[in-house]
């Protein structure tokens, strides 16, 4: 069911600018360069985006348009800008260099704020005014949050860190057993379970029977309302088979959206599929029967 993976990634997309809660407020002592504070700024704008979309006030595509310009100035201001209006948009290579670069950014910016002498600010501000970035220098910036974790494997939010840089890279498999760290030592955060049976079941192509699961229960025991868990949930049912089943926890999303919106709209139109699906399989079943 393509369009609740696609509702899933839109609930979680831009996860890596504002993974990094309260660490700036954790650091004592020194200054904190500007691409952090710059970071720490559009992170909150994107929340805010991230809230309109899962209260249905903002479509899908406005959201990724929004999320890209966003970005895009994030990306202005960590190179070294002091202005961004009157610059002209930048193309397709740029939108594939923002895909590194924010990456980049963010993980060392949590090297930083995690233990300043791994990172100095004045080396974040010349990794963020750099203007290529090579998968080399992300998966050496990985490398070191991952020595950083084994150091000291019970910073829960460095674990969250690293499964989310994973997944905006697409390794999966090393999201899952970074997400899995995080969950055993934040077991009842009812997102990061949704967010762990996201990446686990792209990791083994897409198919959320099994471990994901039982995540997902997991997520809906704690909170009922979550809205990426109620979507997963249906998929899984979906995937089963089981179309009533899927179609009756989408129709749980319903209420918990406003219902002029275009989230509204796609979750109408799946429930709708579900139970014309389920329609046709009783169909058949009642036919054999006879």
């Amino acid at each position: 069911m393509t369009v609740f993976w696609v509702i899933s990634g839109l609930l979680v997309a831009g996860a890596l600018l504002f993974v990094l809660p309260p660490l700036l407020a954790r650091r004592e002592g020194g200054r904190v360069s500007r691409s952090a504070v710059n970071i720490a700024v559009y992170r909150d704008q994107l929340r805010e985006l991230e809230a309109d979309l899962r209260a249905g006030t903002l479509g899908a595509e406005h959201y990724e348009k929004a999320r890209r310009e966003l970005e895009a100035r994030l990306l202005e201001d960590v190179e070294g800008g002091d202005a961004i209006a009157g610059r002209p948009q930048r193309g397709r290579g740029a939108a594939i260099a923002l895909g590194v670069a924010v990456p980049l950014t963010a993980i060392a910016l949590y090297l930083v704020v995690g233990s300043p002498q791994m990172l100095s600010p004045q080396q974040t501000a010349a990794d963020g005014e750099a203007h290529g970035v090579s998968a080399q220098q992300i998966e050496a910036l990985i490398g070191r949050v991952a020595a950083r974790l084994k150091e000291n494997p019970e910073d829960a939010e460095g674990w969250i860190i690293l499964a989310r840089s994973y997944s905006v890279l697409g390794r999966f498999p090393e999201a899952a057993r970074a997400y899995a760290n995080a969950v055993a030592r934040i077991p009842r955060d009812a997102r990061l379970l949704a967010d762990y049976a996201d990446a686990l079941a792209m990791a083994q192509g897409r198919r959320l029977q099994g471990e994901p699961e039982n995540l997902i229960a997991r997520a809906l025991e704690i909170d009922p309302g979550n809205v990426k868990a109620l979507a997963l949930a249906g998929s899984v049912e979906f995937e089963k088979k089981e179309y009533a089943s899927a179609a009756s926890y989408w129709e749980r999303i319903l209420p918990l959206v406003p219902g002029d919106s275009e989230m509204v709209r796609s979750i109408q139109a799946s429930i709708a599929e579900a139970r014309s699906l389920g329609g046709a399989a009783r169909d058949r079943r009642a036919t054999q029967a006879r």
